[in-house]
């Protein structure tokens, strides 16, 4: 084992060690800075509360349209066509029940005019043609949808759980209107 000796040389003799300066701090030094600092951080703790408050709030979207997305896979079989227009009718009675209690004993037409209440950018309308034989099936056997209404209806649910906005019924205090 060899002990380390400084070096003989005559060059190096008169050579001091470089100081290592020190580190530079992340932390801002002067008060503007650390009021913008300040200001930032409180600016994206909001707006993730708000992100967050708006996700927990239509978390009830991203479930219905899960369920339709598998109703719609299911279209092809054909012991599904018999219950899917009561299943898609659940679902979406779920919604409106969700968005407004006081519209659970709603059925046929007033469910209809129910789901058209909601504010959509493209007015999605179910009580059309459509809408009504839909609230015929669930009660009439006979009057049962084909595979293309089913799909029609499918797209009309998907589209309205993905543009549906406040409902008309509901008042910006949170109180529901009569």
């Amino acid at each position: 084992m060899s002990i380390h000796a400084p070096p003989s040389n005559y060059m190096l003799r008169n050579m001091s060690e470089v100081t290592i300066p020190d580190h530079v701090s992340w932390f801002p030094q002067t008060i503007g800075w650390k009021i913008v600092a300040i200001l930032l951080m409180v600016t994206v703790f909001y707006y993730s509360i708000q992100w967050i408050r708006w996700w927990w709030g239509n978390r009830y979207r991203r479930e219905a349209i899960a369920l339709i997305e598998v109703m719609h896979a299911s279209i092809k079989h054909k012991d599904a066509l018999l219950s899917l227009p009561l299943d898609m009718f659940e679902v979406m009675k779920a919604v409106l029940i969700y968005l407004d209690p006081q519209k659970a004993n709603a059925f046929g037409e007033r469910f209809l005019i129910d789901l058209d209440d909601c504010h959509s950018p493209r007015k999605v309308v179910f009580n059309d043609v459509i809408g009504q034989k839909w609230m015929r099936s669930l009660v009439q056997p006979q009057s049962q949808l084909s595979e293309h209404e089913l799909s029609l209806l499918i797209t009309l649910c998907q589209q309205w759980l993905v543009e549906h906005g406040e409902p008309h019924f509901k008042k910006k205090g949170g109180t529901n209107a009569v």
